[in-house]
């Protein structure tokens, strides 16, 4: 990623008459955030508006969907994080799955980077096929600012009951509150806390991937960048949804998808800006995974990619790069969609596949042979 070096810039950001949950109050924030300017180079390409582009039904009426009940809400950049938070669990929870009792799950707090506690929620499957299982560590996405365990539960309920595995879900702490490295850290110690206590919780240490979509998507790669340079657990498998792995500078698709397809350049410029310190971070592959200088001798890994979206051409080049190093890397491609349909699975049949096809490629990893259609 190309960057302009400029002074960090203080935004403060004023609301009056916030609504939420249909419960109209007023109340005057005052929020400072402190936001790097980042720029992504652009490409000699045309845009696409999204009523031209060839999205599928579904998605087109998820997006309508996303405009109606964004309408409700302030713009959530105007917003403290914590009320950021609110409204995007209460914007995309509805558009998820139902949330049924098809797992188990249990929570705990783990010990943390200075002496922080990590909250957790342990998910495994009701009638488990083995005395111990493989294990999954999970980071959720959200841009490295929103997002949370509960509205991830019904995704991974799902994925546990498919695939037969135990899937660690891990809140770490997120932006503008804490900048990096704090969510590489916490989701490096859960890791580490996984590895060493999974027999605790059913799970079998020497079986262990990690996975996440988004902003958890580059977390999750940058644990197996970490496990492997840093003597870290030996990990099984990568699974990568969409992931924000960052940029060399050859996507086309940051131009040609920029804006109206839920997550846009401009959005993605600030979720950088409100997580690292400096522009000079932007150079570190643990902010860029995709700038890392070796890719060898990681996990084998399942990388998924939207048609319409920003990232897309930047996460099949990380595929890519996986694929040049010698990695066994499967990528797919889903046509006629958006960045996060996952988090819309409950309107996007995509959504419920791309969780299934996950689950089948966390069973083929662990050579868990049992049908789960």
């Amino acid at each position: 990623m190309t960057v302009y070096p400029r002074p960090i810039s203080t935004l403060v950001f004023s609301l009056i008459a916030a609504l939420y949950s249909g419960i109209a109050h007023s109340a005057e924030v005052v929020f400072e955030d402190e936001v790097v300017e980042v720029h992504i180079p652009e490409a000699d390409v045309d845009f696409v508006p999204a009523t031209a582009a060839n999205l599928d039904e579904q998605t087109r009426a998820a997006l309508e969907m996303l405009a109606t009940a964004a309408s409700k809400h302030p713009p959530i950049e105007n917003l403290p994080p914590a009320r950021r938070r609110e409204i995007h669990d209460a914007i995309y929870v509805p558009l998820g799955l139902p949330n049924e009792d098809i797992t188990n799950a249990e929570e705990r707090y783990i010990p943390g980077p200075g002496g922080h506690k990590i909250r957790i929620r342990i998910y495994s499957p009701k009638e488990p096929e083995a005395e111990l299982l493989p294990v999954m560590v999970y980071y959720h996405g959200g841009g490295m600012m929103v997002g949370s365990l509960e509205q991830y539960e019904p995704t991974l309920r799902r994925m546990c009951q498919k695939s037969g595995i135990i899937i660690v879900a891990v809140d770490y702490r997120m932006s503008p509150e804490y900048k990096y490295p704090t969510a590489i850290n916490d989701s490096y110690a859960a890791l580490l806390w996984a590895k060493k206590n999974a027999k605790s919780f059913g799970g079998d240490g020497e079986k262990l991937a990690v996975g996440g979509d988004s902003g958890g998507g580059l977390l999750a790669a940058v644990m197996t960048h970490m496990a492997r340079d840093e003597d870290g657990p030996q990990l099984d498998f990568q699974l990568l949804i969409y992931p924000a792995v960052g940029t060399r500078g050859n996507s086309k698709s940051m131009d040609l998808f920029a804006q109206g397809y839920v997550f846009g350049r401009e959005e993605l410029e600030w979720a950088y800006g409100s997580w690292i310190n400096s522009t000079d971070e932007l150079n570190n592959p643990r902010v860029q995974p995709i700038l890392a200088s070796n890719f060898s001798n990681l996990p084998p890994a399942y990388v998924v990619s939207a048609e319409y979206e920003i990232m897309r051409d930047d996460i099949e080049e990380y595929a890519q790069l996986l694929k040049d190093a010698g990695v066994p890397t499967v990528h797919k491609r889903y046509q006629g969609t958006v960045h996060p349909f996952m988090n819309m699975a409950g309107v996007i049949d995509a959504g419920k596949e791309v969780i299934d096809d996950s689950a089948r490629k966390l069973r083929d990893a662990f050579d868990m042979m049992v049908n789960v259609e």
